[in-house]
């Protein structure tokens, strides 16, 4: 009996040793892929954590993962200083967006406008969200979107939709038909007539193209930045 009360006392003692020299268990940081895309008018800097300074666009930097603090300057300037998560072992895609000065920065991912719970069209269709951040545009403006279609012996222009009232938000997404070319290859090209919502006066025309062979949802917004006859162009800034 009292071989066995050592023997057990002696296993416990071992027992007590063998855990204190394993110590705690370390888990070692897990790490994410973070990228930003650029659709600012100027050129801002992007500093993380406590001095990181990162060169945009960025593309692929590893990061803790977890909600990590972001600073974004125009040169001294702070224009947001937030929180953005990174998953592990993800790469999580942001877009820094401030078309010019009268709207503030914006960063975001590809929930903006619940994009990424948006279905996709049917074939021969896309669908499309627009937004006007024109400087020069009215603050509302009607914006109608023709393409080219084949119909023997040749092609022909057809509308294939209108946003109404455009503002400074995102519409909703509305479906439009794409254009077949004689071969039956749908046409990318895009016609964007823009006119006031008031009068119905015409105050802009501006092309737009679209990878309508490899996706089929768009957000798109109107700017400043056109070139030639115009000065608006259409801006595609997220596609699936």
């Amino acid at each position: 009996m009292r071989i066995t009360f050592y023997f057990i006392l002696s296993m416990l003692f071992m027992s007590g040793i063998s855990s204190c020299s394993k110590g705690k268990l370390v888990k070692d940081p897990a790490f994410g892929s973070f990228s930003i895309s650029d659709f600012t008018s100027q050129k801002v800097t992007v500093v993380e954590g406590a001095g990181n300074k990162l060169t945009v666009p960025i593309t692929s930097v590893s990061l803790v993962s977890g909600e990590n603090r972001f600073r974004f300057y125009d040169d001294t300037t702070l224009l947001l200083d937030t929180l953005l998560k990174l998953e592990a072992f993800k790469n999580h895609k942001y877009f820094m967006l401030r078309p010019n000065d009268k709207i503030k920065l914006r960063v975001f991912d590809d929930s903006l406008h619940g994009f990424n719970q948006e279905t996709l069209p049917a074939a021969g269709s896309v669908k499309i969200s627009l937004a006007n951040f024109s400087k020069v545009l009215p603050d509302k403006v009607n914006v109608y979107i023709t393409t080219t279609t084949y119909k023997g012996p040749g092609s022909e222009e057809i509308k294939v939709g209108d946003f109404l009232r455009l503002s400074a938000s995102f519409s909703g997404f509305k479906t439009l038909l794409v254009g077949k070319d004689q071969f039956l290859k749908p046409i990318k090209e895009f016609t964007l007539l823009i006119k006031d919502s008031n009068d119905q006066a015409v105050l802009f025309s501006t092309p737009l193209s679209l990878p309508v062979e490899t996706a089929a949802v768009y957000l798109i917004y109107l700017d400043d930045k056109g070139t030639g006859q115009t000065n608006i162009r259409a801006t595609l800034l997220m596609s699936k």
